[in-house]
């Protein structure tokens, strides 16, 4: 036997357990120079989104604004060697950041990195132990609520920062916060009314003439531009120009590895530690399936392997709080603008890390210019944006188990603290998915001999299927399909369309395949519902495919409830037929 023929064997081996890291499937069929451009364009602007929101969670967190270059850097260069998605983008964690500021003030670095180091060990754990496919499953409803959580901590930590109300603590409970933000707001003085205007007005005006987060980086360079003519004397300073200060980002990070040696932790630090980092895992291991899964769907991508970005989450973890830095986890919203630039390998990810160590070794004394209250109003805008984006109105849909996980979630969070309810969450969330499984159990479908064929000709060559059945290749690229495989995971499908915005053209007609799905839930339905009708708001058609047997019966039978005949899509069992009726429509105009 060969040599490539015994590291062929071994590749298969590793990807049959779903271990194959992404640097063994970097190959990709017909990459042009054109791929080439996008992956480094993608890479970039990763970097310039990125960087502002390093920045200021980490100040947020009371730690320097080089320890969250630090660990977008560690976290980009382990996702490149051991990850199981070559989108997957991972940064400071926005979820855990209380957590992070708790150890911290009561622990010191020493319990951040114990902490770091048993969740690492969990979540290589879960990787090994192959849990992705129950942790795939639960609802994201519990982390939006966390989400939620901290944001709100957040603004408020912020605002008093930048209105100069120096009575509220991150360690305090939220409620405690509001109310003394809400009893000391009218003591705020003129000025620091005027400075947070001056601050926040300017960066408003930014976002709304730059797309995404573009803003963010460019109000910084402004920020430090501002900071920089003040300090020589160029123009009065007429508000509080405070920056971050050099003693802050010449902070020798090092030492703190040196530091945790000095002395054997107790049995009882070990227990708070173990007891931080299952509660921390729980959540970036959710994330992490998540943003996988939420990948996988939009791109068709089978090489996706979620325990094997497990083990790379639990390493990059451990690896950015041993070089000083902080906690990191798979990004939702970044990982699916990679998608949307247009990336397909891992180079983008690999320009991520070369742009940080460029920073890192270039241009880290730009930091100490950077005015600490930027980086507040950057947090804060950043926050609400965040907001928007977890699509907090449809969990108050009080018919969806979504719904009830997420309020109960928030509630308990703001009334108990962030631990009890990610346990209280999670719990529940699982009690939901067990139910779902019975159901699903429990449920019968019928398919037929021909059900796949079609839909898996068409998703791996598209022009192959148009010669096949004698279509014009102008028509087939108006059409595309979602195919979904996973009846628990369908209320990612909403996705699609802003992933479809982001690449700028939407198809004119949408394909909803539904392959060998025999149950759906009310999520499921509701977020069919939205999905309909987001498409069909960009003028395009929905049809439903793949459904017959039971899932036939209860899509119609849903319809009729509501009167609405077309509100789940235009109904097509058979993929041919409805590909056959999608071009009838199409030449017909």
């Amino acid at each position: 036997m060969g040599v490539s023929q015994k590291v062929s064997n071994c590749l298969a081996l590793l990807k049959k357990f779903g271990f194959c890291p992404n640097i063994l499937n970097i190959y990709i069929k017909k990459y042009s120079f054109l791929c080439l451009v996008n992956d480094l364009l993608s890479g970039i602007k990763i970097f310039l989104l990125s960087l502002p929101i390093a920045l200021s969670l980490a100040v947020f967190c009371e730690l320097s604004p080089l320890q969250g270059i630090i660990s977008c850097f560690v976290a980009a260069c382990v996702g490149i060697l051991f990850g199981g998605s070559k989108y997957q983008v991972s940064m400071v964690a926005l979820p855990i950041c209380v957590l992070t500021f708790e150890i911290l003030s009561k622990y010191q670095y020493m319990g951040l990195f114990w902490t770091a180091l048993f969740v690492g060990v969990i979540l290589m754990l879960f990787g090994l132990l192959r849990l992705s496919e129950v942790l795939k499953h639960i609802s994201y409803a519990f982390i939006s609520a966390l989400c939620v959580y901290v944001i709100i901590s957040i603004i408020i930590n912020q605002l008093q920062y930048i209105l100069e109300i120096n009575t509220i603590q991150s360690s305090q409970s939220i409620i405690e916060n509001f109310r003394l933000l809400f009893n000391n707001i009218g003591n705020t003085t003129s000025t620091a009314l005027t400075t947070c205007l001056v601050y926040i007005t300017p960066l408003m005006f930014l976002r709304m003439f730059f797309k995404g987060f573009f803003a963010f980086f460019l109000y910084i360079v402004l920020g430090a531009v501002f900071a920089y003519i003040s300090d020589i004397g160029l123009i009065p300073s007429f508000v509080d120009i405070r920056t971050i200060g050099k003693e802050m980002v010449s902070l020798n990070l090092f030492d703190n590895i040196f530091h945790i040696t000095g002395g054997v932790p107790s049995n009882l630090f070990l227990a708070n530690s173990i007891n931080y980092a299952f509660v921390i895992s729980l959540i970036i291991a959710t994330e992490s399936c998540f943003c996988t899964s939420i990948s996988s769907s939009i791109t068709g991508d089978t090489r996706m392997q979620i325990n094997a970005e497990l083990i790379s989450t639990g390493i990059a973890n451990f690896c950015s709080i041993a070089f000083g830095g902080m906690f990191v986890s798979p990004n939702l919203h970044f990982s699916t603008r990679n998608i949307g630039f247009k990336a397909k390998t891992l180079f983008p990810t690999l320009v991520v890390a070369i742009c940080y160590a460029i920073f890192i070794t270039l241009c880290v004394d730009i930091l100490r210019y950077i005015p600490s209250k930027c980086l507040c109003s950057i947090l804060i805008i950043y926050c609400f944006s965040e907001f928007r984006k977890r699509h907090v109105i449809q969990y108050l849909n009080m018919k969806s188990n979504d719904s009830y996980i997420f309020l109960l979630t928030v509630a308990i969070a703001i009334y108990f603290g962030f631990i009890p309810a990610t346990i209280v969450g999670f719990s529940v969330s699982c009690i939901f998915f067990a139910k779902r499984m019975i159901k699903i159990k429990d449920a019968t479908v019928h398919t037929m001999a021909d059900h796949d064929a079609g839909v898996i000709e068409f998703l791996r060559n598209k022009n192959g299927y148009s010669k096949s059945l004698n279509i014009d290749k102008n028509i087939m690229k108006d059409i595309e399909v979602i195919q979904v495989d996973n009846t628990l995971f369908l209320n990612v499908a909403k996705l699609v369309e802003e992933a479809y915005s982001a690449c700028g053209k939407f198809p004119k007609v949408v394909i909803i395949y539904f392959k060998n799905i025999p149950y759906l839930d009310g999520e499921a339905f509701l977020s069919l519902k939205n999905l309909v009708k987001k498409v069909r708001s960009h003028g395009a058609i929905v049809l439903v495919s793949g459904t017959n047997g039971l899932l036939l019966d209860i899509i119609n039978q849903k319809a009729a409830e509501e009167k609405s005949g077309d509100a789940y899509g235009y109904i097509v069992p058979n993929f041919r037929d409805a590909i056959q009726q999608t071009v009838k429509r199409l030449s017909a105009t």
